[in-house]
């Protein structure tokens, strides 16, 4: 649930277009004369429906749903934490997988919500569909949370973020599970860890940490983009980068490899620990990924974009961010977990959120909700 809050590491374009249409005046015996001649007959053409422009992809398209945050704490059951939305277009329904404890127990599970209108949420089911493992070994036994579900070759994919201990960053991996119905879960053994947590800086991008997943379909393979930790020579620090593996059947992974690193220019090291919680989607025939920013000491204080023709190289960041955390007053500590989807013209974009930290356990956390019409 990207529990940055107790310094640790968390965390195909839906388009709903109505076919075109046409049809013509009814024509009757006189309908093509008159007394004083020939009638114009009048042809009646529905347009096509308006495609979305892209160019308005920008952080003044953005506007604040009316009733921030769309879920709060204490929604659907008493003490309730919300976090890590992960939104999909089912037919005509949107369904949220999401992220939630108890008072802030610590035991983070998975839950399915689902709503006609994106900021109206319901359970479906009423209990989680997903949470840590019983073995008393198991590398999830602590939590389960950051869910992001793919829906590939007939198989719902859920990715997400577990541990056994949730203080403990080194002991996050990121696993995944297979769904026929997108509700009852099986897990899959494989799960990415990082590579050398404990030891010496080696400049591997993922030596400390890994965690929050991104899956998307590009070109009929799946990307799982992912947050890491490493050390990195160029700045002499470590930062928190963009990773991605791929597979062409959901079951034989390609080694992992670094996506995209901060650009220097906009999030300097000295100030700037980098990205996490990244999200993928296919939007204008290219990957696009929104992510959040963190600042040193780790604190997640902005969404920002960045795209790519292929979802592998030459990633374009966007000059500036597309969020920050100074216009929500109801999350004026962080902002995580932003989950885009475009429906028709309209891009939504909910995201995590949590204010008034000072007065934990009591503070305001949720899931909010940005649109832009494109």
């Amino acid at each position: 649930m990207s529990r940055i809050a107790v310094n640790i590491i968390s965390a195909s374009i839906v388009c709903c277009l109505a076919p075109m249409g046409c049809g013509s005046a009814a024509q009757g015996s006189d309908a093509s004369t008159t007394a004083d001649g020939p009638r114009a007959i009048d042809a009646v053409v529905d347009s096509a429906p308006r495609q979305p422009d892209f160019s308005k992809l920008n952080a003044a398209c953005f506007v604040a749903a009316s009733a921030n945050p769309v879920i709060r704490n204490g929604d659907f059951f008493a003490g309730s934490n919300w976090n890590d939305p992960h939104v999909l277009k089912v037919g005509s329904q949107f369904v949220m997988y999401a992220s939630a404890d108890t008072n802030f127990e610590q035991n983070i599970k998975v839950y399915r919500l689902v709503s006609s209108d994106a900021k109206t949420w319901t359970l479906a089911p009423s209990t989680p569909v997903f949470e840590r493992s019983a073995e008393p070994t198991a590398w999830d036994r602590g939590s389960t949370e950051t869910p992001a579900v793919a829906f590939f070759k007939g198989t719902y994919y859920m990715f997400y973020t577990g541990y056994s201990s949730q203080t403990d960053g080194a002991t996050y991996n990121v696993g995944y599970a297979t769904s026929p119905d997108g509700i009852a879960w099986t897990r899959q053994p494989l799960h990415l860890a990082p590579t050398n947590p404990f030891g010496q800086p080696d400049l591997n991008f993922m030596q400390f940490r890994v965690g929050e997943p991104a899956p998307v379909v590009v070109n009929n393979t799946l990307h799982v983009y992912f947050a890491a930790n490493g050390a990195h020579l160029s700045v002499n620090a470590d930062l928190f980068t963009v990773g991605v593996i791929r597979s062409s059947d959901g079951q034989n992974w390609d080694a992992p490899q670094m996506a995209f690193a901060p650009d220097q220019a906009i999030y300097p090291s000295a100030m700037w620990a980098g990205y996490s919680t990244p999200h993928a989607v296919v939007l204008d025939n290219k990957v696009n990924m929104f992510f959040d920013v963190a600042q040193r000491p780790f604190k997640q204080t902005k969404i920002h974009h960045a795209v790519s023709a292929d979802g592998i190289s030459n990633w374009t960041q966007d000059s500036q961010s597309l969020l920050d955390k100074t216009a929500l007053p109801w999350a004026d500590d962080q902002i995580n977990g932003p989950s885009v989807l475009l429906d028709g013209t309209t891009l939504y974009m909910w995201f995590g959120g949590q204010g008034n930290i000072a007065a934990f356990p009591n503070i305001s956390m949720g899931i909010g909700l940005m649109t832009c019409e494109l």
